[in-house]
């Protein structure tokens, strides 16, 4: 037999948040050690549960996220035995079921087990269910026929004065952003181009016209992805949507990271940022499985050219500090490759999207640090057919193998189709940290998110039972003597945001998250041709903090988190560019 490595885990806690998950030392331990936490969690638990409403939320969306995807992004970018160190150290997890509907006569519909990002992203917009490609509307006789109109989260909250936003990384007029912001019969109809399917809602016709359209309509404060092909399309009135929501809403077009980095208020109007054509790229280049399989037990995933594109972390960063207000806001930030490119049969790209937001998670959390009002929700909207198998070449229709980062090759398949893949009818992760972030444990609905989001009627905590007093147990005659294990290798992980300007990292800081085991100290750098330019030591699992510092140039600095332990040190490393706005 081949001999395998085990792993010994440990708690890692972020800053105040009991983790569900475990960093992993790859030191070979005795099979009878124990794997997982070794003391009870129950009061720390406890301390997390806030029964009050949010004043500020913000869900982050994996679009096609499911737990065998997190888990194979996990093992490329941290081991078998590894953590994301923001996504897997929210305290309160549960799953969700994700099935929709189908056309019919009604009132009572048949059951689509196997839904699309239209209904699924639907279901916790408006709290109800809904058939496939439709957006924020009611099911009805056909798929041309319009149901009825669904009033969504972001639209209520619009109402109660609270500023919004949202932002992905595909297209603004995609099916999970427009769920949140538009209602129309058919996810197709983006733009005023593309509304064959959807005539009754052109506006010619006395509609609300197409999904580019109603999103500005609807005032979005902070609205951003790709899409520009949208906007550039022809209204019924005939200028383009772009000049339509300049001229009428005030809308300030951003084009790239730059004009992003030099918006500082929503004070001269809201912001549409339009950062591609089509989709936005996703952070690493494709690794498209095949038939005979692609990569191999060494192939890594290689960084795309981005081409001045914000990554979603920068995104979401901007957003809350414009959003950010007395009154409170709501923001949706999607990551939405993940799906996309799921889609493809293709992994790197895949998981790069997954990475990517773990470092946004990140930045929720850091300012959830500041302001423990704001009720931060991780989610997916559908599974997909991604699977980790053994690497027979009978294991799946396509097939791509990758180095992790435990350095063996992790191979997955997909399928569900020949060429490409689909979504798949399991039911999928949820998870939150903050104000009634207890709510999403167990096994919920999507429609069930609906009401966390908008805040449910605070219950109240039961008192603290009486705690018995503790028995004496005898010393024993003898004790035995335990064997002592050998000390397990320190492994650590760091997530933060890939860029910052350089007033911003001097004023507020770079937000960093450290997850770290089997360690005694932990520090977190930023360093700069080799000199370290701000410095900060972190409890032994790590935490949350904030790195600020005037030394750095424009130009990459290298955010770097060690863990020192008696098994030895590790560290991780993450690359942070530093802009001039």
């Amino acid at each position: 037999m081949h001999s395998k490595k085990r792993v010994i885990t440990t708690v890692a806690a972020l800053a105040g948040l009991v983790t569900v998950g475990s960093i992993a030392a790859t030191a070979a331990i005795p099979a009878s050690t124990p794997i997982g936490f070794t003391q009870d969690r129950s009061a720390e638990l406890a301390k997390q549960i806030d029964p009050a409403k949010p004043r500020n939320v913000i869900l982050i969306v994996g679009d096609g996220m499911d737990d065998a995807m997190i888990t194979a992004a996990r093992n490329y970018e941290y081991g078998a035995g590894g953590r994301f160190p923001a996504l897997d150290a929210l305290p309160f997890t549960g799953a969700m079921t994700t099935y929709g509907l189908k056309v019919g006569a009604g009132p009572d519909y048949p059951v689509a087990y196997v839904s699309d990002s239209a209904p699924t992203a639907s279901g916790w917009s408006t709290g109800k269910k809904t058939v496939d490609g439709r957006v924020s509307q009611g099911p009805s006789t056909a798929s041309n026929v319009p149901g009825e109109d669904y009033e969504t989260v972001l639209e209520k909250y619009k109402k109660q004065g609270k500023l919004v936003g949202n932002i992905t990384t595909s297209e603004v007029t995609d099916a999970t952003p427009a769920a949140a912001g538009a209602h129309i019969n058919a996810r197709a109809c983006q733009g005023p181009a593309d509304m064959a399917n959807c005539a009754p809602a052109r506006k010619v016709n006395g509609g609300s016209g197409s999904i580019a359209e109603q999103l500005v309509d609807n005032k979005i404060d902070v609205l951003m992805g790709g899409g520009a092909s949208r906007y550039a399309q022809p209204t019924d009135a005939g200028p383009s949507v772009l000049s339509y929501a300049q001229d009428t809403h005030k809308y300030r077009l951003v084009q790239d990271a730059a004009g992003l980095d030099n918006v500082t208020s929503l004070a001269g109007g809201p912001v549409l940022g339009l950062f591609a054509g089509g989709n936005m790229t996703p952070m690493y280049k494709p690794l498209v499985a095949t038939p005979a399989g692609a990569g191999g037990p060494e192939a890594k995933c290689e960084p795309a050219d981005r081409a001045g594109q914000p990554d979603l972390s920068a995104m979401t960063q901007k957003s809350i500090e414009l959003l950010d207000n007395p009154n409170g806001f709501f923001l949706q930030a999607e990551s939405a490759m993940i799906d996309k490119q799921e889609h493809s049969s293709d992994i790197c790209g895949a998981i790069g999207d997954l990475k990517e937001l773990d470092e946004t998670v990140a930045v929720a959390l850091a300012y959830q640090d500041k302001h423990p009002d704001t009720l931060v929700v991780v989610t997916g909207d559908h599974a997909h057919s991604t699977q980790i198998v053994g690497g027979n070449l009978d294991d799946g229709k396509q097939l791509a193998t990758v180095q992790t980062a435990d350095g063996d090759p992790m191979t997955v398949a997909y399928s569900t189709n020949s060429v490409g893949s689909d979504h798949t009818g399991a039911q999928i992760r949820v998870a939150a940290s903050g104000p009634q972030a207890a709510n999403v444990t167990g096994v919920i609905d999507q429609t069930d998110l609906f009401a966390t989001l908008l805040g449910r009627t605070p219950s109240t905590l039961p008192g603290t039972p009486n705690t018995p007093a503790p028995t004496t147990t005898p010393t024993p005659t003898t004790t035995p003597t335990p064997s002592t294990p050998a000390a397990a290798k320190p492994v650590v992980s760091v997530a933060a945001s890939s860029r910052i300007t350089k007033t911003a990292l001097g004023r507020k800081g770079l937000a960093v998250a450290v997850a770290a085991a089997a360690g005694d100290t932990v520090t977190v750098r930023l360093v700069r041709d080799g000199k370290t330019v701000a410095r900060k030591t972190l409890r032994a699992t790590g935490g949350r903090v904030t790195l600020k510092t005037t030394k750095a140039s424009i130009g990459k600095l290298t955010l770097k988190a060690t863990v020192t332990g008696k098994g030895g040190t590790a560290t991780d490393r993450q690359k942070v560019r530093v802009t001039r706005r």
